[in-house]
């Protein structure tokens, strides 16, 4: 009895009805996104990666990071301390620097010690100097003195020679004592005559010695202690144009020196700072271990910037434009989130060179390759340990209303006339 009542609602008229519209709405309602939206038939997660290498060559930090830690925050980590750094060109440096602070210090030793001796040059050319004005002014003296003496015997020879010339001429003397009065008496005038010529001369090697110039036949016209010092003033020129060159050479390698050791300290070991809103996506090397210079340590993945890789038909390039949003939801999550196409390359580009952590097969003949930014999840980093990368993803791109008209009037001409559409049917 209760099985034909089962039976009898099951083939009632409501039932069947109720039951067709109902498979009749799940139809829609699963063709609809496909009406609505542009779907992607395959999508995954992908980032790219930094790659840490070995600066130096050393040995590794014991606390290298696992694969698959998540940085929230950027911290510094000791990555290579190295064990025996090439400190020859700092030697040399030491030992340039070392040879120019010597020069320059001698040189300097070498200036005062010229200094002290045209001191002394000086004090001795002006003592020569005071006596050779003051014996000139003695001599001066002389020959004044021994000027008015002549002069005085000039006149008494005068005044012989003019009684003897009236005697002679009274017959009382002789012409030859008359002769040799005169002769004595020119002698004597030509003597006052070289003695005032020698006065004149004193006076004029007095003026000369008063401003430092010498007369005299046995000397130049400076002393010798002056010529010393204008040697010395030669010297001096040379001694510090050296000094100078030898402190410039010395500040030079002092800041060359600076810089070598900052360097060497800086080979010493080599700090890396840890980016954030990073996962470690695949360590090379061992914790501890010995590393040359340029070997590959670890890889990061960038979760903050990852993006969704799409392949699309050829035909809708025209239609995924750059800067366009697109629903994008990861299988085996209920959440749709919104991303942003960020790039749109054809099947006949170039191969992608970048390093990403997700492997992206080369697009089929006839196909695009789409790429849409994702927003930043930190909470999927810290519970996933590779911020979803590799994991497939649902992506759908809104149609425009244009486009949708032109696509249900395609459909339908399609469903009446029975040929074959103009777009395969998405």
């Amino acid at each position: 009895m209760f099985r034909l009542q089962i039976e009898r609602f099951i083939r009632s008229r409501i039932v069947r009805r109720a039951l067709a519209l109902g498979i009749i709405a799940l139809s829609g309602w699963a063709l609809l996104p496909y009406v609505t939206y542009r779907i992607a038939p395959s999508a995954f997660v992908n980032a790219e990666l930094v790659r840490v290498t070995a600066p130096i060559a050393g040995q590794l930090s014991a606390d290298l990071p696992r694969k698959g830690e998540y940085f929230q925050r950027a911290r510094l980590l000791p990555l290579v301390e190295a064990r025996s750094p090439d400190r020859r060109h700092l030697m040399d440096l030491d030992q340039q620097l070392a040879v120019s602070s010597k020069r320059a210090e001698l040189a300097r030793r070498q200036l005062e010690e010229i200094a002290e001796l045209d001191r002394k040059l000086g004090e001795r050319s002006e003592v020569y100097r005071f006596g050779v004005v003051a014996r000139l002014r003695h001599e001066i003296g002389e020959t004044e003195a021994e000027k008015g003496g002549c002069l005085a015997e000039a006149r008494q020879r005068n005044d012989v020679a003019g009684r003897m010339e009236r005697l002679v001429r009274l017959g009382i003397s002789s012409q030859i004592r008359s002769a040799e009065a005169q002769a004595s008496q020119e002698a004597t005038t030509t003597r006052c005559q070289m003695a005032d010529e020698r006065l004149q001369r004193l006076k004029t090697e007095l003026e000369s010695a008063e401003k430092g110039i010498y007369l005299r036949g046995d000397a130049n016209d400076v002393p010798y202690s002056q010529q010393q010092r204008e040697r010395l003033v030669l010297r001096r020129q040379e001694l510090e144009t050296e000094l100078l060159q030898n402190s410039s050479r010395s500040a030079q390698l002092a800041g060359e020196v600076a810089e070598e050791r900052a360097r060497l300290e800086r080979l010493d070991h080599y700090d890396l700072t840890l980016p954030a809103a990073h996962v470690v996506w695949s360590v090379a090397a061992s914790p501890g271990s010995m590393v040359t210079e340029g070997q590959p340590v670890f890889d990061f993945a960038d979760c903050e910037h990852r993006f969704i890789a799409v392949e699309l038909p050829e035909r809708d390039f025209e239609k995924i434009k750059a800067g366009e949003a697109a629903a994008v939801r990861l299988i085996g999550g209920r959440e749709w989130k919104t991303g942003q196409v960020r790039q749109v390359r054809g099947s006949a580009a170039h191969a992608d060179d970048r390093l990403l952590a997700a492997r992206v097969p080369r697009p089929d003949p006839g196909s695009i390759t789409v790429e849409i930014s994702l927003p930043r999840d930190e909470t999927s980093a810290d519970r996933s340990g590779s911020c979803d990368i590799g994991r497939l993803a649902e992506v759908r791109f809104e149609r425009r209303a244009d486009g949708l008209l032109r696509l249900v009037s395609g459909k339908l001409k399609w469903l009446t006339a029975g040929l074959e559409p103009d777009q395969p049917f998405l």
